[in-house]
């Protein structure tokens, strides 16, 4: 594997060129990366191969790509890769694998994995059924930005599945969702609404607030190489 600083000239170099239109430059570059074992490259190379759009599409190669660099710790790789499980493509479809995958992109911080994580716990695909475990992975992925998150845990609030049932609640993940992007969840907030007193929603209101600001003063994580 070549060494850090040789990988970090690379990167840069191939980001240049990317940036300057140099596609085929940064390609190459990338490609020299990736075979040297930085996952950073066999990750963009996987894409590249993924989406199509600057090389021939090629699924296959394309997961090879990405298992590479998943199997180096990179989250965003693992995360792609369990999509590719999950459809089919480029692979044979597995509900298991992609669950795998899945699971190691969500506990190395893809917000998406857990998010995707929690549905499968939430319907029982490649993982036993577990509402508990759906709200719990639902819950981090709103804690790491994605309002799909927030949105499912406010169903399952409305519903009573994984959680104890309270329509407070509800409003509140509704509310967060809604506030994050969620188009649906602005109508499922005031649907629940309709069963709360005004003393309570206006406490539901508060309550997701609090929330939505202690968020905005966390800390942000380390961002990754990209």
């Amino acid at each position: 594997m070549a060494q850090p600083s040789s990988i970090d000239s690379l990167l840069d170099q191939a980001r240049d060129a990317w940036t300057q239109g140099q596609h085929d430059t940064a390609m190459t570059l990338w490609r020299q990366g990736a075979e040297g074992g930085d996952p950073q490259c066999a990750y963009n190379l996987g894409v590249l191969l993924d989406e199509g759009q600057f090389l021939p599409r090629d699924a296959v190669e394309a997961a090879q790509w990405y298992q590479r660099a998943a199997e180096e710790g990179f989250p965003d790789a693992a995360f792609n890769l369990a999509v590719l499980f999950e459809q089919g493509d480029g692979v044979p479809a597995n509900p298991n694998e992609a669950a795998r995958w899945f699971h190691i992109a969500a506990e190395r911080g893809n917000a998406q994995a857990m998010f995707n994580l929690g549905v499968k716990y939430d319907e029982g695909q490649g993982l036993p059924q577990d509402s508990e475990q759906a709200a719990q992975w639902y819950l981090v992925a709103a804690e790491a930005g994605e309002g799909r998150g927030a949105a499912n845990l406010g169903r399952l609030f409305a519903m009573g599945e994984g959680v104890e049932r309270s329509d407070v609640s509800a409003f509140k993940w509704y509310a967060i969702a809604a506030e994050m992007g969620v188009a649906s969840a602005a109508r499922h907030r005031e649907r629940v609404a309709r069963e709360l007193s005004p003393d309570e929603r206006m406490h539901a209101g508060e309550r997701a607030q609090e929330w939505l600001h202690n968020q905005a003063q966390a800390k942000p994580p380390a961002p990754r190489l990209q």
